[in-house]
C-alpha cells in the first residue's frame, strides 16, 4: 500500500495478470474433463464417458461466463481510469486558470492604485488653487471626480482584500470571537458617531481559524449592519451564537431596512448589489468575501431578512478534530 492507502501498482499489476489467467485454467479443466470422458467411452463404460462429457461441458460454460465477466470488468476499469485522468487534468488546468485569474486581478488592482490617487489628488488641488475662479459647475464636476476616485480606490481595496482571500495559507489558531468582535467595534467607532446604536454581545466561543481572515469576515458583517441601519433613529446590532452537531453558529442581526428573501441567493456572489450608490454606498465585495473566508474554513452562509424589519447573516465554523469538542463549545456557551 501506497502513503494514501492505495494499492501499489506492482501488486495491482499481478492481481490483473491472476485474474486474466483464471479463465485459461479453468479452460484446461475443462478441456482434461473433455478428454477423461472420451477414455471410458473406448473402454465401453459410456455412462461414466457421458458424465465426464457433460462435466466437462458445465466447466467450459462457466469459464466462458467467468471470462466475460473479467472482461467488463476490465472494461470498466480501463473506463475508470481514463475517466480519472480526464479529471485529474481537467482539475489541474482549472487550478490553473483560476491561480492565473486571480494573480491577474490583483495585479490589475494593486496597479490602478496609484493613478487612482494622483487622479483625486490632483483634483483636490485644483480646486484649492483655482477655487475662487471656478462657477459652480466646475466646482461640482471637481467634487464628482473626487468622489468617483475615492468609490474606486475603496472598491480597489475591496478587490485586494478578495484576492487575498484566496492567495494566502489559512494559519489555524485558537481564536476568541468575543475579542474579535470587541476590537472590530472599536476600529468601527467612527461610524456610529453622532448616531444611537444599541449594541447586543452574546456568549460568543472560542474557534480555530485563520485569525485575520476571520476578522475581515467580521468587519464586513458588522459594516454591512451599521450602514444598512443608518435610516434608523434607534439602531440594534445583535451578535450571538449557537453550537450545533458539528458546527458553530455565528449570526449579526440588525433592525435596518432588511431584503426580499427572493434575492437572498444574491446576497453573498460578488458585485451583486440590492441597492444602488444612491441609497447606500458600496462594491459588492464584502459579503463576497465573507462567504468566501468561510467556505475556505470549511464552514457555511446564510441569510434571513424582511423588507423593512431588519435581516440576519449567518456563518459556520465547523468542530475541529484537534483537541476541541462540540461538548466543550458548547459548555463554553453555557457557562
Amino acid at each position: 500500500m501506497d502513503s494514501i492507502g492505495r494499492p501499489n501498482v506492482p501488486q495491482v499489476e499481478k492481481g490483473n495478470r491472476l485474474r486474466q489467467a483464471f479463465p485459461l485454467v479453468l479452460m484446461i479443466c475443462a478441456g482434461l474433463f473433455f478428454v477423461g470422458g472420451l477414455l471410458p467411452t473406448f473402454l465401453g463404460q459410456g455412462h461414466i464417458g457421458l458424465a465426464y462429457a457433460l462435466m466437462g461441458a458445465v466447466v467450459a460454460l462457466l469459464t466462458k461466463k467467468i471470462a466475460d465477466r473479467h472482461r467488463v470488468q476490465r472494461e470498466l476499469m480501463n473506463l475508470n481510469a481514463e475517466l480519472e485522468q480526464r479529471v485529474k487534468e481537467r482539475t489541474e488546468r482549472l487550478h490553473a486558470a483560476n491561480k492565473e485569474l486571480e494573480a491577474f486581478s490583483y495585479t490589475v488592482a494593486h496597479d490602478l492604485r496609484g493613478p487612482l490617487q494622483q487622479l483625486s489628488g490632483f483634483a483636490e488641488l485644483l480646486q484649492e488653487h483655482a477655487g475662487e475662479s471656478l462657477d459652480s459647475d466646475s466646482t461640482q464636476y471637481l467634487d464628482l471626480i473626487r468622489q468617483s476616485a475615492w468609490r474606486m480606490n475603496n472598491l480597489v481595496d475591496d478587490l485586494l482584500d478578495f484576492s487575498r482571500v484566496e492567495r494566502v495559507a489559512l494559519q489555524k489558531t485558537t481564536v476568541s470571537v468575543e475579542h474579535l468582535v470587541q476590537e472590530v467595534q472599536q476600529e468601527l467607532r467612527h461610524q456610529t458617531e453622532g448616531r444611537d446604536v444599541a449594541w447586543k454581545l452574546g456568549v460568543l466561543p472560542e474557534v480555530i481559524a485563520d485569525r485575520p481572515l476571520l476578522r475581515l469576515a467580521i468587519m464586513n458583517l458588522l459594516s454591512n449592519a451599521i450602514k444598512f441601519t443608518r435610516q434608523r433613529s434607534h439602531a440594534e446590532i445583535e451578535i450571538g451564537s449557537r453550537i450545533d452537531e458539528n458546527e458553530v453558529v455565528i449570526f449579526v442581526r440588525d433592525n435596518g431596512v432588511g431584503f426580499d428573501m427572493k434575492e437572498a441567493d444574491k446576497l453573498f456572489e460578488a458585485f451583486e448589489r440590492l441597492h444602488n450608490n444612491h441609497e447606500f454606498e458600496g462594491t459588492g465585495v464584502g459579503l463576497a468575501s465573507v462567504h468566501r473566508i468561510v467556505q475556505r474554513h470549511g464552514g457555511r452562509t446564510w441569510a434571513e431578512g424582511t423588507v423593512g424589519e431588519g435581516a440576519t447573516f449567518w456563518f459556520s465554523l465547523p468542530t475541529t478534530a484537534d483537541g476541541r469538542s462540540t461538548q466543550q463549545a458548547k459548555q463554553q456557551v453555557a457557562g
